[in-house]
């Protein structure tokens, strides 16, 4: 790995650290952790999140004389000659939610990953820890954001994404190779038909108020004390917008396959990604592909996650 591309990984684990701490990513390398929120209690999370993943112990004064990602990347160069790399046998699990969901969806999952694995939730703009920021609408600004996120490493994580999410997925990958950023060991798609067969043949994103409330109602999966106050609703139209005209504008004009190995799941009940839309996903990689069943519908990711779980796990190789 390069000098720069060391540096960077060890700034995107200093950035999972204050969001696994804060529960926001710090928004650029000069942001100070206590003006973000921090205080004398999450200064020590936030040493035990750098400790665990760095496999090198940052006093706590180290981090309160330099609280922010450039300090702590000073503070950390001067610790340990080569802190670039995450702890040995670590993969970081990236998961990117379905259309207008926030990536806290996953949060469960954190109880049923095996020690080995890290589970970094992708939080789009506009929701979750991320909701004072403007939702993004439009793919090419969508995926420079994310690629910030995960910054230059050495390619010891993989990606999940469950429908809108899968096709966010493929294309960060594909974004990240043209950039020449490092790539995943394994891609996860989840309930998405392959992405020349993905585009809804019904638009979503400029329904009218009470009739995008009805759409999201028979689709089964916003929660019902969403859908039933309208002040709320108001409040996260745009954000559901957002979302649905990425989706509804989709069409996939890449070239080339993708280099790693892709696992695909669908639900036994599926309707609108069952094992026809999904086997065409093969045909994306050179890498190995596999296809398996999960009980239940299409949002099975959230009815069946620890068979999910396992699924993924047997995929990258790790015992649970």
């Amino acid at each position: 790995m390069t000098e720069e591309g060391a540096v960077g990984a060890v700034r995107s684990l200093i950035a999972r650290a204050w969001y696994r701490t804060l529960e926001e990513y710090p928004t650029d390398d000069q942001e100070n952790f206590f003006d973000a929120g921090g205080n004398s209690v999450l200064l020590v999370q936030i040493q035990r999140e750098l400790t665990e993943a760095l496999g090198v112990k940052i006093p706590l004064r180290g981090i309160h004389l330099a609280p922010s990602v450039e300090g702590l990347l000073k503070t950390i160069s001067e610790l340990a000659p080569s802190p670039s790399r995450p702890t040995s046998g670590q993969i970081d699990l990236y998961c990117l939610p379905y259309a207008g969901c926030s990536a806290r969806m996953f949060d469960a999952w954190r109880n049923l990953l095996p020690g080995p694995m890290n589970l970094v939730p992708l939080e789009l703009p506009g929701r979750g820890s991320r909701g004072a920021e403007r939702a993004i609408n439009n793919l090419p600004d969508l995926l420079q954001d994310l690629s910030r996120i995960l910054g230059d490493r050495d390619g010891e994580f993989a990606i999940f994404g469950h429908c809108f999410g899968a096709l966010v997925a493929n294309e960060l990958i594909r974004f990240r190779q043209s950039q020449g950023l490092s790539q995943p060991r394994h891609l996860i798609v989840s309930a998405s038909p392959a992405p020349h067969l993905a585009t809804p043949e019904e638009q979503t994103h400029d329904l009218p108020f009470d009739e995008l409330r009805e759409r999201l109602r028979l689709q089964g999966a916003t929660p019902t004390e969403l859908l039933e106050n309208d002040e709320l609703m108001e409040l996260y139209a745009p954000t559901l917008r957002a979302d649905y005209t990425i989706y509804d504008h989709y069409r996939f004009v890449g070239d080339g396959r993708l280099e790693c190995p892709v696992l695909a799941l669908y639900g036994e009940d599926d309707t609108t990604a069952n094992r026809a839309g999904m086997e065409p996903w093969r045909d994306y990689t050179t890498g190995p592909f596999a296809i398996e069943l999960v009980a239940g519908g299409h949002f099975f990711v959230q009815t069946a996650e620890e068979t999910v779980v396992e699924k993924i796990c047997r995929q990258l190789g790790v015992s649970r």
